[in-house]
């Protein structure tokens, strides 16, 4: 017969291993610190720059308003905790950016309103993710990589922010596209640079997702969050 993890926990401790056992696991709960510093940093840099551009202050449109926090995020990241040459990685984490984000732009879109989010936050993280790859030292290939996986992980993403403002979802949404482009970047660079699924067929992929796409997730208010978190 078989026992689930619990049962057999049960039928081997006493009540007083167990109340010890439970006596550990809160005490190691409560010695934990939720501090990851680096990735904090990554997280504040992003949402500091949608506070500002909710906010109606100066960003820059890169690859858009609503996705704009991204790519400052991991490059500010890099620079503060990476860099050893500054003026050089950053040239070259913004020429490669934009050269990532110009595919988008002519193979597919960088509009929500065409696209939904994946095409905004989607292909900030995949430029981001390509970026960061070439200033630690990537190949062309693995660039490539990093590229695509930024995307992949992306594609179908819906754009359905609350009451029509680039809050609710954006702003904690390019925290976590900035953290998932670095992963994108490390993965890649782990690897020799091939991969199953390319660049161009990931940017085709998210052209016809987009595509298929209803309209009320691309940009509309009309479902989604949009229609399902109330506005206070």
């Amino acid at each position: 017969s078989r026992f689930s993890a619990a049962s057999l926990l049960d039928t081997a401790l006493t009540n007083a291993q167990r109340n010890e056992l439970s006596g550990v696991f809160k005490r190691r709960q409560r010695a934990r610190r939720p501090v990851l510093p680096q990735l904090d940093y990554l997280s504040v840099y992003a949402i500091a720059v949608n506070e500002e551009n909710a906010a109606g202050g100066r960003v820059v449109t890169a690859p858009t308003n609503g996705a704009a926090g991204v790519i400052p995020a991991v490059l500010k990241y890099h620079l503060e905790f990476l860099s050893e040459d500054p003026s050089r990685d950053i040239l070259e984490f913004l020429f490669t950016s934009a050269a990532i984000g110009m595919l988008y732009k002519r193979g597919a879109s960088i509009s929500a309103a065409e696209m939904g989010c994946q095409g905004e936050v989607g292909v900030a993280c995949s430029m981001s993710a390509a970026a960061f790859a070439a200033v630690m030292g990537a190949t062309p290939r693995q660039v490539e990589n990093a590229a695509e996986i930024g995307m992949e992980h992306n594609l179908g993403l819906t754009c359905d922010p609350v009451d029509g403002l680039v809050q609710i979802p954006c702003i904690e949404r390019n925290a976590l596209g900035a953290v998932k482009a670095v992963t994108a970047a490390q993965l890649a660079l782990q690897g020799d640079g091939h991969h199953r699924v390319t660049l161009d067929q990931v940017i085709e992929t998210m052209r016809q997702t987009g595509q298929d796409m209803m309209s009320k997730y691309k940009e509309t208010s009309q479902g989604g969050l949009a229609v399902n978190v109330p506005v206070c």
